[in-house]
C-alpha cells in the first residue's frame, strides 16, 4: 500500500512544459469581460490590447489597498506631545473641580443630600410595595380586592410625597 501512495504524483509536477493549446487559431479574439461588445476585427501582432493595462491599473491600486490595511493609521493627537499634555490638564482641572464640589449636574438648587433622600424615599416605597403586595397573598379571596383597594391609596400617597419632594429637580 505505501507503494501505491509512493507512486502516485500530481499531474502538475509530472509535465515541466505546459500543455497544448486547444485553440490555435493565429487570428483569435482575445477574450474580455463583456462578451456581448466582443470585436470581431483581429488585432495586428505588434499591438497590445488596452486590457493590460486596466488589469495593471487594478492590481495596483489592489497592492495599495493591502499596504494601507496592514499599517494601522496613526492619529497625530495620539503622539503630538503638546495634545496629550492639553488634555492632562483639562482633565485633572475637571478632577479639581469634582472633589471641590464646583461640579453640579442638576445646579444650584440640588445637593447630594437632596438626591441621597429622595433615594431613600424611592427605596422605602419600593419595599413598602413588596411588604403589601406579600401581605395580599396571604388574605382570602373575598377580602383581597378591598385590601388591594386600599394598599393602593397608600403607595399613591407616599408617591404623591416623594413627587413633592423632588419638585426642584
Amino acid at each position: 500500500m505505501d507503494e501505491k501512495k509512493i507512486k502516485r504524483r500530481s499531474p502538475k509536477s509530472s509535465t515541466s512544459h505546459p500543455p497544448p493549446l486547444l485553440n490555435t487559431k493565429k487570428n483569435a479574439v482575445p477574450v474580455s469581460k463583456s462578451t456581448g461588445f466582443s470585436n470581431a476585427v483581429p488585432q495586428p501582432v505588434g499591438q497590445k490590447p488596452k486590457l493590460k493595462r486596466v488589469i495593471k491599473e487594478k492590481s495596483k491600486s489592489q497592492g495599495e489597498a493591502k499596504g494601507a490595511s496592514s499599517a494601522p493609521i496613526q492619529h497625530s493627537f495620539l503622539t503630538d506631545v503638546s495634545d496629550v499634555q492639553e488634555m492632562e490638564k483639562g482633565l485633572l482641572s475637571l478632577l479639581n473641580d469634582f472633589h471641590s464640589g464646583k461640579l453640579q449636574a442638576f445646579g444650584n438648587e440640588c445637593s447630594i443630600e437632596q438626591m441621597e433622600h429622595v433615594r431613600g424615599m424611592q427605596e422605602k416605597l419600593a419595599r413598602l410595595h413588596l411588604e403589601l403586595y406579600g401581605e395580599l397573598e396571604e388574605l382570602p379571596e373575598d377580602k383581597r380586592k378591598i385590601a388591594s383597594d386600599s394598599n393602593l391609596d397608600r403607595l399613591l400617597s407616599d408617591l404623591e410625597e416623594l413627587n413633592s419632594s423632588m419638585y426642584p429637580f
